[in-house]
Order: C-alpha cells, then sequence, then structure tokens
C-alpha cells in the first residue's frame, strides 16, 4: 500500500469505468474501507463514453428497447434505474431511444454518486490521456503529455476501443483518398459524419459494414440531414447524397429483435433448458472437452426444435442440427435469399407474421442466454483455443442477438426502394481504386465512391492496437496476448496475466480489449456485470 489509504487509477472512464466505481463504493459501504480514485478520461462527458455522448446524433439508437434494458439500479445514489428514469419522461417500454439518452443518463448517474460518496471514499476526475504507466518501488506511476501521476497501488485500463493500426485494406484506401483529395472517415464520432455529409450532396458515398453501426450511419444520411419517412416512404430534405451504398462480403443487414414482449416471450428458455445451457458451456470450457463448440451448440437443439414445434414451424428432425453444424462452420453461410428478400423475410419473423427460422429461433436463444454465458464463461479461464472457437461464434450470432429494431430496417427497406440505398455484396477483389474514388462491382452492377465511410470496428487483437499506453506496456512485458483474434490474458477478476502466467501487481483490465478472456463485452449490460465486482473484491483481498 501506497499509505493508509489505498489509491486506485481508472483509465478510460465511461460506461464499464462507472460500472467499477460503482462497484468499488458498494465494497466500501460494506466493509467501511478508505480510497481514493484519480479518473483520466479525455471525453467531454464522464461515464457516457463516445458510444454514449449525449451530443452524438439522435438518429443513431440503442439496438435493445427500453423494456429489456437491465441495468443494476444504483444504491444510495438518488437517482432511479434506466428504465424508471426514462419511463418518467414518457417513453414507451417498446422504444429504442437514442443511444445519447443513455449517454446523458449514465452522466448523470455518475454526479448523483459523487453527490453520495461514504466517508473515507474520494474521487477525482483528470481530462488528461494517460500515455504511459510503469511500475517502481511496488507502486504504479502514470504519465500524460504534461504531468505525472501517482504512486497508485492500483491501475484500472478501462478504455473501451484503443486506439489501432489500420488494417491492410484500410491503410491502402486512407492512402489514396489523402493522394486523391477523397473524404474517407470513421463511422463515429456521428456528429462528424453529419457535419461532413453537408459537403456530400449528390455524391456516391460507400460505407464498409453492413450492420449496426452501417445502419446509424444510413440513418445520419438521410434523417440527421432533414429527410423523414411518411406512411412508409421516404421524403427526402434534397440535402443526402446521390446514392448510399453499404457493402459486406454477404451483402446482408442484422436481422430485427421480436417486436414486443409478447412476441420476444415465445423465445423465452425454459428453466430445464437454461440448466442444460448451463452445464453444456460448464462441459464445454472444461480442459477435457474433444470439441468444446460442439458440446455447448448441442444445449441449443432441443429448445430450438420445441419453439419451432410451437411456433407451428415446418422443420426435418435434422435442420436444427445442419443449422448449427453450418454456423459452426462458416456462420452466414446458411442464408442464400437476397438482401432485400432477407430483410422482409426476418421482418415477417420478428412481427411474428410466420413462423420463425431455425436460426431465427437460435439467434433468439442465444440473446436470452447472454448473462448466463457471461457468468460462466468470464469465470471460467477457458483454455486459448476454447476461448477462441466460443467467441467467434457468438461473433458470429451477433447479426440475431444484436439485432436492430423493426422500423428501424422498413426504413432502411423504403430507402433502398427509392434507389437512395445500394447495398453490395463485394470483397476487396471487386473494390477498384481510381482517383475518382473506390469502384464497388456487384450483381453485376458498378458505382463509383467519392466517399468512404469506415463502420467496422477493429477486432481487440493487441498485436494490432497502437495506443501508447497499451503498447509501453506491452514492451515491459506486462501484457501478454491471446491466440487468434482475441484480447489481453487476464484473471477472472481482471487481474493481468504475463507471458509467464503471473499475475502483475497491481495491474486490471476490463472491457473489450479483454476478449478471450472474457465474452460478449461488447454489451452495455457487461459495464455492470460480475466482472467489475470480481475486480472491487479483489481491490479489498490483494
Amino acid at each position: 500500500m501506497t499509505g493508509t489509504t489505498r489509491r486506485i487509477a481508472i483509465i478510460g472512464f465511461g460506461p464499464r469505468g462507472l460500472g467499477a466505481l460503482e462497484a468499488l463504493v458498494r465494497c466500501a459501504r460494506r466493509s467501511c474501507a478508505s480510497f481514493s480514485v484519480d479518473i483520466f478520461d479525455p471525453e467531454a462527458w464522464p461515464a457516457a463514453g463516445p458510444n454514449f455522448s449525449p451530443d452524438e446524433p439522435e438518429v443513431c439508437l440503442l439496438n435493445l428497447p427500453l423494456r429489456i434494458i437491465d441495468l443494476p439500479p444504483p444504491t444510495g445514489q438518488g437517482i432511479a434505474d434506466f428504465t424508471e428514469w426514462a419511463g418518467a419522461e414518457g417513453e414507451e417500454p417498446e422504444a429504442y431511444l437514442p443511444r445519447a439518452r443513455l449517454g446523458a443518463y449514465l452522466n448523470a448517474r455518475f454526479s448523483s454518486l459523487l453527490a453520495s460518496l461514504p466517508a473515507g471514499v474520494t474521487v477525482s476526475l483528470d481530462q488528461r490521456r494517460i500515455d504511459a504507466a510503469t511500475r517502481k518501488d511496488g507502486a504504479w506511476q502514470l504519465e500524460s503529455e504534461t504531468a505525472y501521476f501517482g504512486p497508485y497501488d492500483d491501475v484500472l485500463l478501462s478504455l473501451g476501443q484503443p486506439q489501432t493500426r489500420r488494417d491492410e485494406q484500410m491503410a491502402s484506401w486512407e492512402a489514396h483518398a489523402g493522394k486523391h483529395r477523397l473524404d474517407i472517415l470513421p463511422a463515429y464520432p456521428g456528429r462528424a459524419v453529419v457535419e461532413a455529409a453537408s459537403g456530400w450532396q449528390g455524391k456516391v458515398v460507400a460505407i464498409r459494414g453492413l450492420g449496426l453501426s452501417a445502419i446509424d450511419v444510413v440513418r445520419m444520411l438521410t434523417i440527421g440531414l432533414g429527410g423523414r419517412f411518411q406512411d412508409g416512404s421516404y421524403v427526402p430534405s434534397g440535402r443526402e447524397p446521390g446514392t448510399i451504398a453499404p457493402f459486406s462480403l454477404d451483402g446482408h443487414a442484422p436481422a430485427p429483435k421480436p417486436e414486443t414482449a409478447a412476441i420476444d416471450a415465445r423465445f423465452e428458455p425454459s428453466k430445464g433448458e437454461c440448466e442444460a445451457f448451463r452445464a453444456a458451456l460448464v462441459a464445454a470450457l472444461s480442459s477435457d472437452a474433444d470439441e468444446p463448440l460442439a458440446v455447448l451448440t448441442d444445449a441449443l437443439i432441443a429448445p430450438a426444435r420445441r419453439i419451432l414445434t410451437e411456433t407451428g414451424a415446418f422443420s426435418r428432425a435434422d435442420e436444427v442440427e445442419n443449422w448449427l453444424v453450418a454456423e459452426r462452420k462458416e456462420p452466414g453461410s446458411q442464408e442464400a435469399r437476397s438482401t432485400v428478400e432477407a430483410i422482409k423475410g426476418n421482418i415477417a419473423e420478428a412481427e411474428g407474421r410466420v413462423a420463425p427460422s431455425p436460426g431465427y429461433v437460435i439467434g433468439q436463444l442465444w440473446r436470452k442466454w447472454q448473462p448466463l454465458l457471461r457468468e460462466i464463461f468470464d469465470s471460467a479461464q477457458a483454455g486459448a483455443e476454447t476461448a477462441e472457437a466460443i467467441v467467434k461464434f457468438d461473433e458470429g450470432l451477433k447479426r440475431y442477438s444484436y439485432g436492430a429494431p423493426v422500423d428501424t430496417l422498413y426504413q432502411l427497406l423504403a430507402l433502398i426502394d427509392v434507389g437512395l440505398v445500394y447495398p453490395c455484396a463485394t470483397a476487396d477483389p471487386d473494390i477498384t481504386l481510381s482517383p475518382q474514388g473506390w469502384r464497388l462491382q456487384s450483381a453485376g452492377r458498378s458505382v463509383v465512391a467519392q466517399v468512404m465511410v469506415d463502420s467496422v470496428l477493429p477486432p481487440p487483437v493487441l498485436e494490432m492496437v497502437s495506443e501508447p499506453l497499451l503498447t509501453g506496456l506491452r514492451e515491459q512485458n506486462m501484457l501478454s496476448p491471446l491466440k487468434g483474434g482475441l484480447g489481453v490474458r487476464c484473471a477472472p477478476d481482471g487481474a493481468v496475466i504475463r507471458e509467464d502466467g503471473e499475475r502483475v501487481p497491481g495491474l486490471w483490465l476490463a472491457g473489450r480489449l479483454a476478449s478471450g478472456s472474457t465474452i460478449a463485452n461488447d454489451s452495455i449490460h457487461d459495464c455492470f456485470a460480475e466482472t467489475v465486482d470480481r475486480w472491487s473484491q479483489a481491490m479489498f483481498k490483494a
């Protein structure tokens, strides 16, 4: 200890940082412990993070209806949980709210926490960016561009999406854009996209990716520029690009979530099915599982068959198994419909107008088991190959489990119908560069985009991280990577594990960069899950 009061630094303070601080304060209230916390984060809205910043465009929506945003209620802070807070403002349970609204709530929740800290606990906030951390004389020293901080007993890295080197494709495209004075920018912050789009009227704008972030960009370039939807049709403002061309390898948009609570209830697993999934997950994560992913996905077969039968779906005896086999080998390879046909079909399933398909049922079951998946996986310290297989399976099913609102996909259909949006299935060989921009070739049609928006989030691979703080720690042999497309090796309580298997004293990590040590950590619910509780409890045991 650096003194009688434990000194803790939290670097990065979005929703996960808030969850960690709240967990610390809960421990302090129970144990009457004393500690000081210094928070370092350059963002303007503490606790919101860039993804939920209150100044982001309101066209960027949460991918969860209000009724299933189940954040743990704050204790002793004088503020309601998010559902009550938003409901008090007249929001309906089925509403998909702007992400900025959740960010405003998280920022207010942080303020209420500061106003109700127990005796012996102090919290400070500094907007300087930490560039380096070193351990000296049994404590941590931090460094920004202008100052030194410390010593600290403990440092929690809660950075969200760190700075990452561009992949080969994006690096070449950025060089091309710079040479020919073309616009290329990331999907977020959204306010920067909307501002830049004032000069894109009539141009072709390509969007790399066709997931939820790409749908956000489409909304920014339509509703965000003054357009509106009326009676199922799009009414343009005249400020829009000429064509918006989102593209991916398969050209498919994410499936919508069930439209109402009543429809969603059809996909609810039984208590026995939950216990069977729990047992299968524990078995899959054990060191003696031969085919861990198959062991886990076999637990989806019985509940999927039951739901298909109860909802009147015709299903061959082996249809669910065959779907899962294909998903394990190549996620999404089962889809043979065109983009528009798939969107229409998925909407019909989400609205309950047709019986659901095996994929839709499995995707909703997987969504409902996300809390259980995190609970078991995050505490297991699975082997690298097992972790990689399960994480990749989870990532593939996000096209269902992280699906979009039904209304948003109806709007996407309307934009496709009028020719404003042209979704493309295209790979790198089908994209060529010219002084005019990027030529996309798909299904016999060719378009040249003068603007490129990147909506693909870089994978949490430690080798690709360029954040100075993290590269410095790796050079000191403080961070070790898991294999494949995974992140940093951590213990279940968030302690960072070195290459030799030893814990790094006083260094902790939470969030996306821990992928493989944890799972499903892109969810807002994960920011307040058991991982931060385990970390806070470890603080007082170390």
